[in-house]
């Protein structure tokens, strides 16, 4: 447990995947589908993982991740370097704005990110987290400035 919250990898027989609801349809459709089951067999290598209130407690979220070379995120460099991209992220909307109990002043939403900050600063040479929020989702661009 990383920051009051409880991480596994997601399975694709995950019976919450299919009701899985965070209110941006596009977010939601990729893990319902299980989009990344499809991603991996094409030579892909992300990660899922599932997100819990507890152990074995409610789901709280889905993150799908990769280390990837990218782009330096120091525009001074030509270089590439290791950076944990965040492909999809999800909170469901039962725990959206809700604070963590396990985690002092942390939303569920800000335990989740905390744990992927954790994985990003743990691996070797990794310099920085990558991910894009959609124009249209103001909550998230709320969260995250």
């Amino acid at each position: 447990m990383a920051q009051g919250i409880f991480v596994e990898l997601a399975v694709p027989d995950d019976s919450f995947l299919d009701v899985f609801c965070c209110g941006q349809a596009r977010v939601d459709q990729y893990f319902r589908t299980r989009e990344w089951l499809a991603e991996k067999s094409k030579g892909g290598s992300l990660t899922t993982y599932v997100f819990r209130a507890g152990e074995a407690g409610p789901v709280v979220g889905y993150a799908a991740v990769s280390f990837r070379n990218q782009p330096h995120p120091d525009d001074a460099s030509s270089s590439k370097a290791k950076v944990l991209v965040i492909s999809m992220l999800g909170v469901d909307q039962a725990f959206q704005g809700q604070m963590n109990p396990l985690a002092e002043d942390h939303s569920y939403a800000a335990s989740v990110m905390a744990d992927l900050e954790e994985r990003a600063r743990s691996k070797p040479n990794c310099v920085a987290l990558k991910l894009w929020v959609r124009s249209t989702n103001a909550r998230a661009i709320g969260f995250y400035t």
